[in-house]
């Protein structure tokens, strides 16, 4: 067969889909709405931003200078890739707290009450929604209604094989419902670029942009398939386009809202604020024991050096001396024990959410909507990884701020039945003046490279979409009957 009638074929495709209505509203709806929806993120992220700088400021003027028991802050710094997903933003790890005991806290992301009830239009919304909806109606009558109106019959009556009608149907309607898209993104890009708050032609962030892109051309090339796969089952147009839209509800609203409650149901894990309550108790158990242990040898070490004397005192050189000296092995032991059974109980914990997590993913992946959000919200570093990776780095600000500043105080407690006495020394060269207030300043994001990395199944799951509901329309197109 020559390659002239499937080039004819696409040309007239091409040509019908360029002149029908429904090109000019995608046209509309991406030209007016992708861009615009870039401007609004770009001014939300410089304001997200400044409130970040002011806050920072403000921790930095509030503390003045550090000391021995300061709680140093860190706060998780806006992400500029933001501006295509916001993602897991109002429920992000949002600042860690250290102490000096090492019992850091994580404070979470306040939602805006009012934003949430009224929703945000970002790019990855708009893929999986607002393109999936017009991509469906751009498809859903590409071979039923041409066998409603008698034209493929009139087609396949001539020397035209069926896999050129419907190679040409898929490609031809792609191409012209991407040039909307890429034009619109086009624009959104240079608003973005000449907004001069975000350099999205940087190096460091155009791959990623590029990224989101091609993901997109992955996602909206599977939901065409799906159209015209439905489209080759179906009757007629009313059939058709009734089926997609079930379709649709099901892949974008039931299962990605119905997986964690199933994961939840299925392995169940008792909620963050239960969790950081066992930890509290564990920490507070262990430290009493740690007291009763110091105060029964500071108690047995004054009634053998001073039999005589009651309470404490500073002033008691040779019991404060024995004291700190057969102290030391005590506080090694529990400071272990606190480490090992902490690290213990986090882990234990954060294994069961990960199964979790896993169970509702892998339900909500019966879903391609849920892997281009998935996939949107990790690359813009709005995802579960990104969160992982601020509570990891939290930890190594604890351990930061203790190496830098509460290692450079030497605090000794004194501790018996009736009474206590602390002092608190300096380690030589040791300035608080001059030393700078900790904050976490070289903030490092997943780099995208990692990301396409670590979510390789969401991606391969696209493809695989893409090309199952091709296979499904290419074998119902060969069975469809064109009478």
């Amino acid at each position: 067969m020559k390659e002239a009638p499937f080039k004819t074929l696409l040309i007239r495709e091409i040509q019908g889909a360029i002149i029908d209505f429904r090109f000019w509203v995608v046209l509309a709806l991406c030209l007016s709405i992708i861009p615009l929806s870039f401007y609004v993120s770009v001014k939300n992220y410089a304001q997200r931003l400044s409130d970040y700088q002011q806050e920072i400021q403000s921790y930095r003027d509030k503390t003045g200078k550090v000391d021995a028991y300061m709680a140093a802050e860190g706060v998780h710094p806006p992400s500029p890739l933001s501006i295509f997903s916001r993602g897991l933003d109002s429920k992000m790890p949002y600042k860690v707290i250290t102490s000096r005991d090492g019992n850091y806290k994580i404070e979470y992301a306040k939602p805006d009450n009012k934003k949430d009830m009224l929703g945000e239009i970002d790019f990855a919304f708009i893929v999986s929604f607002v393109l999936s909806i017009l991509a469906i109606v751009f498809t859903f009558s590409a071979i039923s209604g041409d066998k409603e109106s008698g034209v493929l019959r009139g087609i396949l009556s001539n020397a035209v094989l069926r896999r050129q009608v419907l190679m040409a149907k898929l490609l031809g309607n792609y191409l012209v419902f991407l040039v909307p898209f890429l034009l619109s993104m086009l624009v959104a890009l240079l608003v973005v670029y000449f907004s001069g708050i975000i350099p999205i032609f940087s190096a460091a962030l155009f791959p990623a942009a590029l990224a989101m892109i091609g993901i997109s051309l992955i996602f909206l090339f599977a939901l065409f398939n799906l159209g015209l796969w439905i489209s080759a089952l179906a009757r007629n147009s009313i059939l058709s386009i009734n089926v997609l839209l079930l379709i649709w509800i099901v892949l974008g609203l039931v299962i990605p809202k119905i997986s964690p409650v199933i994961g939840a149901v299925l392995y169940p894990v008792e909620s963050t604020s239960v969790f950081e309550s066992k930890k509290t108790l564990l920490r507070v158990n262990i430290l009493k024991e740690q007291s009763r242990e110091e105060i029964a040898l500071f108690v047995e070490l004054r009634t053998l050096l001073r039999p005589e004397a009651a309470g404490i005192s500073t002033g008691w050189d040779d019991v404060t001396g024995a004291f700190d000296e057969k102290v030391i092995p005590i506080r090694e032991k529990f400071e272990q024990q606190l480490i090992s059974e902490t690290d213990k109980l986090t882990g234990d914990y954060t294994m069961r959410c990960d199964q979790q997590n896993r169970i509702a993913k892998s339900i909500a992946r019966l879903s391609p909507i849920h892997s281009v959000n998935n996939l949107m919200a990790e690359i813009s570093a709005t995802g579960y990884s990104e969160a992982d990776n601020f509570l990891q780095q939290a930890g190594r600000f604890q351990a930061t701020v203790k190496q830098d500043v509460y290692d450079q105080y030497n605090i000794k407690n004194y501790h018996s039945g009736d009474g206590s006495v602390s002092m608190q020394m300096t380690a030589d060269g040791f300035d608080a003046q001059t030393v700078p207030i900790p904050a976490i300043d070289q903030y490092r994001h997943v780099p995208v490279g990692k990301v396409l990395q670590q979510n390789l199944a969401d991606i391969m799951l696209l493809c695989l979409y893409s090309l199952l509901f091709f296979v499904c329309g290419f074998i119902s197109f060969l069975r469809f009957d064109v009478r």
